[in-house]
């Protein structure tokens, strides 16, 4: 009983091992992107690890950096406060670490920006309990400002890639280690392509992004439409509601639209109704009119009623 209690126990040492590990890493990624940005020309080390955030704008890096830098301090935190100690992945020592870290720090022009460097540095000699970029991190949080519904129906998309990324890592842990062969070792010296499932990830970010930028441009041009019936009406706009209804009806279906917002179209659906019966003379004209708006407000209607739940 004791030997499964234990066996059981460095499973799940090694689970919290290669969770905080990959963590680093990814915060390592980031630190590495960042020094290309301003010149480093040394091989990449953790391409593997660094995701699909855009390399080419110097505060989209930061903002990287800087979340990386508070979910790696809690892990760090966390960890040390379980097991005593931190434990490294086996190719990758505490000392070869600091020494990249030291040598990207020498490309960095700016000393606002050798912070950050600094700060993975503390963090890696067991400073992990202290910030010193605690006053940067609250402002880049007033810039950010609050979760919006678009970044949360994002991350609900995200959901099952993330959730079925970790169950197979956790299973091989628990492989590696059932067969003797459980050393948590860094992916070095990879191309970022080589993370198939992140790879799969940012596939599917990408088709969540495509589909926000087709639904807000119907969104846009259906307003219009209704905005203009009180001036003309025009056959190619009645051509393009019948055409594009249906699609614009499944957009909403999946995208997630936020109670505020929801409520706010709904009453800007009613008016155009109003609107309408007052302008639209001919009853055919405004009978079509008003059952798209109908169909609109139904679409709305709905995702409060999600909300709700």
């Amino acid at each position: 009983m004791y030997q499964v209690q234990k066996q059981l126990s460095k499973q799940a040492q090694l689970r919290d091992q290669n969770f905080s590990n990959q963590i680093m890493l990814n915060c390592l990624a980031a630190l590495e992107n960042l020094a290309y940005f301003y010149g480093y020309q040394g091989p990449r080390i953790f391409d593997y690890y660094s995701g699909y955030a855009p390399r080419n704008n110097e505060n989209s890096l930061i903002d990287a950096i800087i979340m990386q830098l508070e979910v790696f301090k809690a892990s760090y935190t966390n960890y040390s406060s379980i097991y005593n100690d931190y434990d490294f992945p086996q190719n990758l020592t505490k000392d070869q670490i600091i020494k990249i870290v030291l040598d990207w720090e020498n490309y960095i022009p700016h000393y606002n920006i050798k912070v950050f460097y600094d700060e993975i540095i503390n963090y890696l000699n067991g400073s992990s309990d202290t910030s010193g970029i605690s006053g940067i991190i609250e402002k880049k949080k007033k810039e950010w400002g609050p979760t919006t519904e678009k970044q949360l129906s994002r991350i609900a998309k995200a959901s099952p890639f993330i959730n079925s990324r970790m169950h197979n890592e956790m299973e091989r842990v628990k492989q590696s280690y059932q067969n003797g062969n459980y050393e948590i070792k860094a992916n070095l010296y990879q191309n970022q392509n080589d993370d198939v499932e992140m790879a799969d990830l940012n596939k599917n970010d990408q088709n969540v992004e495509e589909l926000f930028k087709k639904y807000n441009e119907m969104e846009k041009k259906i307003e219009s439409i209704f905005k203009g019936l009180q001036f003309e009406i025009r056959d190619d706009d009645k051509e393009w509601l019948k055409n594009n209804i249906k699609s614009f009806e499944s957009y909403t279906k999946i995208i997630n639209l936020g109670e505020n917002d929801a409520t706010l179209k709904i009453y800007l659906y009613q008016q155009f109704k109003e609107n309408i019966q007052k302008v639209i003379k001919h009853p055919q004209e405004r009978e079509f009119f008003i059952a798209i708006c109908d169909r609109i407000i139904a679409c709305y209607s709905r995702s409060n009623a999600s909300n709700l739940q």
